[in-house]
């Protein structure tokens, strides 16, 4: 044998879900889910998915660009709908050629006169938006229809629907080993970003750029007009050597739609002009999220330009996977005075989580605390300094 030292080839372990799981919320909060791409489901296919706890069928009629989501097993005796075959604008069932409407009707029973009047399967409300298919979910267990009233639209952009605004790009980011509640949280933890997010990247890769770092300015509100919504907001900065290179100054705005299911960075570019980034996040387990971008940008706006705005967001992403991916939710944390609007945001996105219950009858407050020092008491018991 020789006398060298031997390289260890053991794998860091990942953090149990076992241990993480058990800290969450109800993995699966209300909201509009992207499924997929327009053109990934043409006229007359059906496709399958497993997401936000459900086994689905989704299909586009023969003759329409309509589309359908419904429960994936046939609710005569339970086929999998996915072999079945697109008839007009209904789904036949591949067992005993049962037909369904879009809102989870029997429409015809070939070996019958008389087909089940009631709704039978549970069937989605569904959006075709900027080439992507969202579906509505709710959380709380009620029994839900394609033709039910939701709270809120899936956001359309105004420049894409005038023209403005051209398609310039996708990418699916694969699959993050994390609860989606973390990217919202994420938003409202401003120390992070001096640690995790203050190296620059070359775009796209995690290839540290040597002497440039970037520097942060985050904030956040949250639209009285759109509850539905929270707005990150960052101002950021190159600097070389700590000094700041003015030029490179750009600003940001993140726009929330529900618990991070859907995601509009709407980058401003001085003298150029504006980029928007939507990233969005698909519950495929509980702690599994298929995450997938896709932009547009102005037409005046250099295509490498672009790559490199989006790449550099995405890079920076990538920083926090480790973290999201190997911690628990706090729900009482230990908060500092300097964390930034935990305690807002978890205000905020209890809209969308059925087992996040009011606070607690609200206690004493002590002489001389400032209002939101007195509200992370209220809300998380963290006793000030």
């Amino acid at each position: 044998m020789g006398s060298g030292t031997r390289r260890s080839t053991h794998r860091e372990q990942p953090t149990s879900d076992d241990a993480r799981l058990a800290s969450y919320p109800h993995p699966y909060p209300d909201g509009w889910y992207r499924l997929m791409t327009s053109k990934s489901l043409r006229r007359g296919q059906v496709r399958y998915l497993e997401c936000l706890g459900r086994a689905l069928v989704v299909w586009r009629g023969e003759d329409s660009d309509e589309v359908h989501a419904m429960q994936a097993f046939c609710p005569h005796l339970g086929a999998n709908l996915r072999h079945g075959r697109v008839r007009e604008d209904r789904i036949e069932c591949p067992f005993h050629n049962w037909q369904f409407t879009g809102d989870g009707r029997p429409a015809c029973v070939p070996y019958s006169d008389t087909a089940p009047t009631r709704v039978a399967a549970e069937s989605f409300p569904v959006r075709d938006v900027h080439g992507q298919i969202f579906m509505y979910h709710r959380s709380d267990g009620a029994r839900q229809q394609a033709g039910d009233e939701v709270p809120y639209p899936v956001p359309r952009l105004r420049e894409v629907d005038d023209g403005r605004f051209v398609f310039r790009g996708h990418y699916d980011a694969g699959r993050v080993h994390m609860h989606i509640i973390e990217f919202v949280e994420n938003a409202a933890d401003f120390a992070h970003f001096l640690y995790i997010h203050e190296q620059m990247n070359v775009p796209w890769t995690g290839i540290p750029v040597p002497g440039i770092k970037l520097e942060h300015t985050p904030g956040v509100e949250f639209p009285e007009d759109r509850p539905w919504t929270m707005n990150f907001l960052d101002e950021a900065v190159l600097k070389f050597r700590d000094r700041p290179l003015e030029r490179t100054r750009t600003k940001a705005r993140a726009t929330f739609t529900g618990a991070a299911s859907i995601v509009n960075f709407r980058f401003f570019i001085p003298d150029t002009g504006e980029i928007d980034l939507c990233q969005t996040h698909l519950p495929v387990g509980p702690l599994e999220q298929q995450v997938d971008f896709h932009w547009f940008a102005d037409r005046s706006v250099p295509r490498l330009l672009v790559w490199y705005v989006v790449g550099s967001w995405i890079s920076q992403w990538r920083h926090d996977i480790q973290i999201w991916e190997n911690k628990a939710y706090i729900e009482h944390p230990t908060l500092c005075r300097d964390d930034g609007p935990v305690v807002r945001m978890r205000r905020w996105y209890r809209q969308f989580f059925p087992d996040l219950q009011p606070p607690a009858a609200k206690p004493p407050e002590a002489p001389g605390e400032a209002p939101d020092e007195r509200a992370e008491r209220r809300l998380v018991g963290v006793a000030s300094n």
